[in-house]
């Protein structure tokens, strides 16, 4: 079997050097690039199954290079390092790239050493499946004598494949993750909000009794309810104050503004219009926004987010209050059922909060994909 390498971009030569050392006991061979032609030029000679690129470089920026990686290299597994986590560059590293990871530093060292070994595996797997398929097409007329070994091999594939969905399927949580926290950093009164309503979200979502598939998309739409705001005015999303009604008009934006970076994502696509329509009113009031949209009409994920929102938001602190007390919350979700709550969404919640009470709220949770997919 060949030995793996994997082949580093990065204009920076302390970087070049720090990977160089970390990786100096693993089984692997270790390659270097300062510059982006250079990195292409190597491809074209040497075997390389990974490619782990910055973004700011001077010739060609990291989203350029994986791009063409794909196209002259579309087996090779891309990856991008960077310190730099600005949405646009996030999403057209996903999109046009196709990135298996986006990774930022400073990295944490195992943390980079066990993405490299889940990057060899799904290039040997893909490998794995490509040599199958051959076989099988050239021993087509040898089906039938084949059919039991084949049988045994399907199943233990299809094991495989499973695995490797599941780790792709945590990557991609842990990339959508990362663009979160991107928005949220916007302002530290809300560091951590779009993990918590995601949260919250598929607390709620598994208490109405979705099915497993549901709930993790409540979660993902969750997770990036609040991306659109990376179009606002910061001086909008920070203003302690009262917002005027053109800011607030501003404000109402960001559900369509979200929505439309997300659609050109493939893997997102369910969770669009989840998006867009968090901030409905149940009895399609024209507090509503952007479309009025009533009762059923709203996507239920949509609903189940408005409640989850609410909740984080008032018992999170901001500049102008502290945090409020749960029988607070509870009162604001009653009176609010029905008009701009979905009523099962509510009554779901408030069991939750009857069970769980402070417990429900705290504040480093995450979402387990691990132990969900065991549930």
């Amino acid at each position: 079997m060949h030995r793996h390498a994997v082949l580093f971009v990065d204009d920076e030569v302390n970087i070049l050097k720090a990977v160089k050392r970390l990786l100096r006991n693993e089984p692997w061979e270790v390659l270097c690039a300062g510059r982006p032609q250079e990195a292409l030029e190597l491809l074209d000679t040497a075997a390389v199954q990974v490619v782990v690129s910055d973004q700011r470089m001077p010739e060609m920026s990291g989203v350029d290079l994986l791009a063409a990686v794909r196209e002259r290299h579309s087996d090779v597994v891309r990856m991008m390092l960077t310190g730099y986590t600005e949405m646009n560059v996030a999403v057209e590293a996903i999109n046009r790239g196709e990135i298996f990871r986006l990774i930022t530093k400073p990295w944490n060292d195992e943390e980079l050493k066990a993405t490299l070994r889940q990057a060899f595996d799904h290039f040997d797997l893909k490998e794995e499946i490509k040599r199958l398929n051959q076989v099988t097409r050239e021993q087509n007329f040898k089906l039938q004598d084949m059919n039991r070994n084949l049988e045994y091999k399907v199943r233990e594939r299809t094991k495989q494949v499973a695995e490797k969905h599941h780790e792709l399927r945590t990557a991609y949580i842990q990339t959508i993750r990362a663009l979160a926290e991107a928005v949220d950093a916007k302002d530290a009164y809300t560091r951590g909000h779009s993990e918590r309503v995601g949260v919250y979200a598929s607390k709620i979502a598994r208490e109405v009794g979705l099915p497993r598939e549901l709930i993790e998309r409540v979660y993902i739409a969750g997770l990036l309810h609040d991306v659109g705001k990376i179009g606002i005015r910061d001086y909008v999303i920070t203003k302690p104050d009262r917002l005027t009604a053109e800011e607030y008009e501003e404000i109402k934006r960001h559900p369509e503004i979200g929505a439309k970076i997300l659609e050109p994502v493939s893997f997102l696509a369910d969770v669009v219009e989840c998006v867009r329509h968090h901030h409905e009113w149940y009895d399609g009031s024209a507090k509503g926004y952007p479309d009025g949209l009533r009762a059923d009409r709203i996507p239920l994920p949509s609903r189940i987010i408005l409640v989850a929102d609410t909740v984080e938001a008032m018992t999170s602190d901001r500049p102008y209050r502290a945090g409020l007390p749960l029988d607070t919350v509870v009162r604001e979700l009653h009176k609010f059922s029905g008009s701009q709550f979905d009523p099962a969404c509510v009554d779901a919640c408030l069991r939750l909060l009857d069970r769980e009470a402070e417990d429900f709220i705290q504040k480093d949770q995450k979402f387990d994909i691990y132990a969900f997919l065991e549930v």
